[in-house]
């Protein structure tokens, strides 16, 4: 049965004493299972139903995971609130996902009542209202049900809205743990691991990692807010093996001093900078980069493949399609082979939830899905991926990637975030610009020296064109992050176009 709630009830009898801990305290997963059961009756008696969207706003902890199982056990629709987004996207998706209850953790009961007072008809309880039965619920989800309403970032435009049902969910997961347990890859998961995501449950139920953890047996930690000295002193109390987050959260990570060697780390969200990845490999930090999206789930992984081995594609630049994906480049040239990324899975859904134009957009009559990413697939069938098609600059008539100048500017030892953004010219159509958070102290004058004669050096040495150096570089004392935790480069357009 491929449901969320076979997947617990299995670990409940092939792993029953395996942990799930959270800041509160530990549970086995026969302790878990056995808490799910018992709050369906709970659930029931505040009135949600089979196929009732309910959603829920809360931190990383057991009680959240508890909920998720319970509800999908039920039928219910589970849409975990994105607590990163502002008010009124929350107040939008709620009303776009048709959400007749809303869950919400104690501590943000302010939060929740600014959509109380909105939304009339949405009935709410806090966690705490939602107590252990001493009878035990009867599981009735099935396979096709749905299960999960994920919202996209909406660094565009409002959140789009994706329904993805049970088998599909769980088959996503499921090979997500294949390419990591199966293949050569650096951050490979097995039932002797500790699980620490450092992703929210609300991006995509912590990268899966609600599902993974009791399909292989692993040990799972969650910290309800990342503190970057708390992760750190929870590694290593927990004896943690294996975290999952976007390249922030490891800039933040080795710059608190995350020195753990031997620690596998999946990496997502983003492109991993070349100065990033060089200072993880110095410190022994063995990482796998994984592909997917909200839409997507899972495209990609790293697999060691002779390319890799033999050093002609870096490790943190290329991944490869998890068993079961297909993946394929868009070209406008038949001789170029850089173009937008195609991805095709049994674990897709079938487009954009009541929302027919976008789907026609980015879902094709035939399954593909328009990921809106550009990039290349190598001899071995590697994708490596170059950039957003949003955020390619376009100067003179000519492609410049952002990602490559990032990675290429992150290699100066006091960079600690680097983005590069277009900016409008008159004369070129769109110039670079890059925008730095600096790990020390630095002048503008100084950052702007550094930067350029560091690019011009590349160029010399043939691996950047000269017009691709940036026109200017900008200092952050902070970098905006968007609700999944990845640079926000709309906003960064904003602090360019006030500089100018």
């Amino acid at each position: 049965m491929y449901t969320f709630e076979y997947i617990l009830r299995r670990a409940s009898l092939l792993f029953p004493d395996q942990e799930v801990v959270d800041d509160y305290g530990r549970k086995t997963y026969r302790e878990l299972y056995d808490n799910v059961l018992r709050l369906i009756p709970s659930l029931q008696s505040k009135g949600i139903r089979k196929g009732d969207v309910v959603a829920i706003m809360g931190l990383n902890n057991v009680k959240y995971v508890e909920l998720v199982y319970a509800l999908t056990s039920m039928g219910a629709i589970v849409y975990p609130v994105n607590l990163r987004l502002p008010p009124d996207q929350v107040l939008y998706t709620l009303v776009k996902s048709h959400s007749k209850f809303l869950i919400y953790e104690d501590q943000l009961r302010e939060y929740a009542r600014l959509a109380e007072g909105r939304l009339e008809g949405l009935k709410s309880m806090s966690f705490s209202e939602v107590s252990y039965s001493d009878e035990r619920g009867r599981p009735v989800s099935g396979e096709d049900d749905a299960v999960v309403m994920l919202f996209t970032s909406g660094t565009t435009g409002l959140p789009k809205a994706v329904l993805h049902v049970q088998r599909k969910t769980v088959m996503g997961a499921m090979f997500i743990a294949d390419q990591l347990a199966y293949y050569n890859t650096p951050a490979k998961l097995g039932q002797g691991d500790v699980m620490l995501p450092l992703v929210p449950l609300y991006h995509i139920l912590a990268w899966g990692s609600l599902l993974i953890a009791p399909m292989v047996g692993a040990k799972l930690i969650y910290m309800e807010k990342f503190d970057p000295r708390t992760a750190i002193e929870k590694i290593e109390r927990e004896g943690v093996t294996w975290i999952s987050g976007v390249p922030t959260i490891l800039h933040m990570l080795l710059e608190a001093g995350l020195n753990k060697r031997g620690l596998k780390a999946l990496i997502a969200g983003s492109p991993i900078p070349d100065g990033l990845a060089k200072r993880m490999m110095e410190r022994g930090i063995r990482f796998t980069v994984g592909y997917g999206s909200t839409e997507v789930l899972v495209a990609s992984m790293t697999i060691e493949t002779h390319l890799v081995r033999s050093g002609s594609v870096e490790l943190h630049k290329v991944t490869h399609p998890v068993l079961g994906a297909e993946i394929k480049i868009d070209v406008k040239d038949p001789k170029d082979k850089v173009g937008e990324i195609l991805v095709r899975a049994p674990w897709l859904p079938d487009g954009y939830y009541e929302d027919e134009e976008k789907t026609r957009e980015s879902f094709t009559p035939d399954g593909w899905f328009r990921t809106g990413d550009i990039g290349y697939m190598t001899e071995d069938g590697g994708l490596v991926i170059l950039d957003r098609v949003k955020d390619v600059i376009k100067s003179g008539g000519e492609w410049i990637s952002s990602s490559i100048l990032e990675a290429a500017i992150s290699e100066l030892p006091w960079v600690s975030i680097v983005a590069v953004i277009g900016v409008k010219n008159e004369k070129w159509g769109e110039r670079p610009v890059a925008i730095i958070k600096p790990s020390r102290p630095i002048s503008p004058q100084e950052a702007k020296q550094e930067v350029i004669g560091h690019l011009m050096e590349l160029v010399r040495q043939g691996k950047l064109s000269k017009f691709w150096v940036p026109d200017d570089v900008i200092i952050v004392s902070d970098m905006p992050l968007t609700s999944t935790g990845k640079v926000d480069k709309k906003a960064l357009r904003g602090i360019a176009a006030g500089s100018q």
